[in-house]
């Protein structure tokens, strides 16, 4: 039961941190859903995807370039001549290549040369006799008014090498067909390429029966990018768009120089069975763009043509999908999971030690996940779910660390000699047993109460001018309390000359041995008051001041504590029948006999001192505002083994 009521609080407690924890999930949520999230999620992809991603064996691509260089340019001139070109492609040809694609234009003879007519003729005459050749256009768009294919070429080997740019030319995904104005379709060149090299292995690409708006090569369906794909928000997935999984690196294609190729230099085997895509690598040619590999080194557009080629094969041949994505609703659920893990961390975690640490090594969760994930080809955004992490729990935290800063305050206002003591420490560990909604929490324990009175104050009082009282009054009760609170009493109230005192609080006494240490912890004390008052004795009689005896009622029992008062002021007190008896033992009819105190117990405390202390039996008596008779017991003094050793 205990435990039930200590969790509903902890539950009640951490209610506004919770609530303003998921408040700032949504908030996070709304970012992403406006795409202010998509830059940092495509950031943190390229830096953690590529890497993640399995590479495929250490066997070599089965594509192969022909990069033309600066030097190629010097030696032949701009563009390569076509003459030069066709006898670049009867020599791919010749030695066996599965499929040769051309990313250069070739829209029209270079010039009116008798030479450039010869050259055009030539390469339209190599193309139709050689059906793995395919010539490049690149389709309109709205920054390019694009580049036909030349007359000559046949549509089935004409590719169009138009990428997908991303902000800061990072090409990120790839097209397999494009739809124009009037709906005629087109094929990418790294598709044609690709599907040249698989179908003279019996693999075709065709609809894929789960989806008939889907494509499939080979068994591998080809599903085309949402809008919501992976970090995209909004993306523009117009035409038949897949995601590029880098698995090789763009720069390690193999590739091989135009002139050893000419030369007879090039070993049929480098090319036979192969794609060989002939572009450029020359800096003087602007055909730049940045992968997710790099993003400071350029990378030249026939090898990013090369990666979507690679990955077609490895699709037809090995079942290697592209990469995935989980839907928009997993991916919100995701982030809300994150989110409401911290905040939970945060807000029900009893050691508030150990909160930072999880939530700072809970921030590295998200991109852990993704890199898992991007290692089984999905896509799984980390900023969304890090971020989510990251806001709700820190203002769950924040409003935790708010709430127990208050707590504190209010502990230290109400118990404020504990604040350097080892005390403090058990009442901080305990607050959730001794707080409830700010206020010391109302309990009944068993406690040992302490009533001191002066016998003769009020008529001292009387003669003094207001001056001396005080000074006399504050000299006695400063002295008192300090006594009390040596021995681990709790001053509860003052009233004139009057003190009250508790012993087993705040901290709830609940052994029959700790109840003892209270008890006689409480005795002690009474006994060091009397010595404390004949101090004040000798200094009131130096200054001219009345004197005064002492009466002390102790009794141990069951009680209620708890605060009265308002938030602006309020007090930890002490209510019930054992603060009654401990009163009516104060003022019992008895007389003070010979010296400066008096201390009256009752019979419960008498069982817990056992013979730690001098007692004098009084017998059993009825007291005033009590039914039920007190045995009462007159302290002496210390008894020959002295006081046992009290709780500090």
């Amino acid at each position: 039961m205990a435990v039930g009521r200590a969790t509903e609080r902890t539950f009640r407690a951490g209610g506004p941190g919770a609530g303003l924890g998921i408040a700032a999930i949504l908030g996070v949520l709304a970012l992403g859903r406006f795409g202010l999230l998509e830059a940092a999620e495509l950031a943190v992809a390229d830096r953690i995807g590529p890497a993640s991603r399995p590479h495929p064996s250490a066997s070599p691509s089965a594509v192969v370039l022909v990069s033309l260089s600066e030097q190629d340019f010097e030696r032949h001139g701009y563009p390569i001549p076509d003459a030069v070109l066709v006898a670049a492609l009867e020599v791919l040809v010749s030695s066996g290549a599965s499929a040769v694609g051309v990313d250069l234009y070739r829209p029209a003879p270079a010039s009116g040369d008798p030479r450039d007519l010869a050259g055009f003729a030539a390469l339209a005459e190599t193309v139709r006799l050689w059906p793995q050749i395919v010539m490049t256009e690149l389709l309109p768009s709205n920054d390019a008014p694009g580049m036909p294919a030349p007359r000559f070429a046949p549509p089935e080997q004409v590719g169009f090498n138009n990428f997908l740019v991303d902000p800061g030319r990072v090409v990120r995904r790839g097209y397999l067909y494009a739809w124009d104005d009037d709906g005629t379709a087109h094929v990418s060149l790294a598709l044609r390429l690709a599907s040249l090299k698989l179908a003279a292995q019996g693999i075709s690409v065709a609809p894929d029966p789960a989806d008939p708006q889907a494509v499939r090569i080979g068994a591998t369906p080809l599903a085309p990018l949402e809008p919501d794909f992976g970090g995209y928000v909004g993306l523009d997935a117009g035409g038949y768009q897949i995601a590029l999984d880098f698995k090789r690196d763009v720069s390690a294609f193999e590739s091989l120089r135009l002139e050893d190729l000419l030369a007879g230099r090039v070993p049929n085997d480098a090319i036979r069975d192969r794609v060989v895509i002939v572009g450029t690598d020359a800096p003087s040619v602007k055909d730049d763009f940045n992968s997710p590999q790099s993003r400071t080194a350029i990378v030249k557009g026939h090898r990013l043509h090369a990666q979507l080629v690679d990955q077609l094969i490895r699709a037809g041949l090995a079942g290697d999908p592209p990469p995935e994505s989980l839907s928009d609703l997993a991916e919100t659920a995701l982030a809300i999971g994150f989110g409401l893990t911290a905040v939970a961390i945060a807000t029900f975690i009893g050691a508030s030690g150990v909160v930072v640490p999880l939530l700072l090594a809970g921030l590295v969760l998200p991109f852990a996940l993704a890199a898992a994930c991007f290692a089984k080809g999905v896509w799984v955004p980390s900023v969304l779910p890090a971020l989510a992490w990251a806001a709700a729990g820190g203002v769950a935290l924040a409003v935790r660390v708010r709430r127990e800063a208050r707590a504190q305050r209010q502990l230290a206002s109400l118990f404020q000699r504990f604040s350097s003591s080892p005390v403090a420490e058990e009442l901080w560990r305990q607050r959730e047993l001794i707080m409830d909604g700010g206020r010391p929490r109302p309990q009944r324990v068993v406690l040992t109460a302490l009533i001191s009175d002066l016998e003769g104050f009020t008529s001292a009082a009387e003669k003094l001018e207001p001056e001396r009282l005080l000074e006399w009054a504050d000299g006695f009760l400063g002295a008192m309390t300090r006594v009390i609170e040596a021995h681990g009493g709790h001053v509860d109230d003052f009233a004139g000359d009057g003190i009250k005192a508790n012993f087993g609080v705040p901290i709830p006494s609940e052994t029959e041995a700790a109840r003892a240490r209270d008890a006689h912890q409480a005795v002690a004390c009474a006994l060091a008051m009397g010595r404390a008052l004949a101090e004040c004795h000798r200094v009131w009689s130096a200054r001219g001041l009345p004197l005064a005896r002492q009466r002390i009622g102790i009794f141990t029992g069951p009680a209620v504590v708890g605060a009265v008062g308002s938030d602006a002021r309020m007090k930890y007190t002490s209510l019930g029948d054992t603060i009654n008896a401990a009163a009516r033992l104060e003022g019992f009819a008895a007389p003070l006999q010979d010296g400066l105190q008096r201390i009256l117990i009752g019979e419960p405390t008498r069982r817990l001192l056992g013979d730690a202390f001098v007692v004098e039996d009084l017998g059993v008596h009825g007291v005033k505002g009590r039914s039920e008779p007190i045995h009462i017991y007159r302290v002496v003094g210390e008894g020959d083994a002295g006081p046992r050793e009290g709780r500090a």
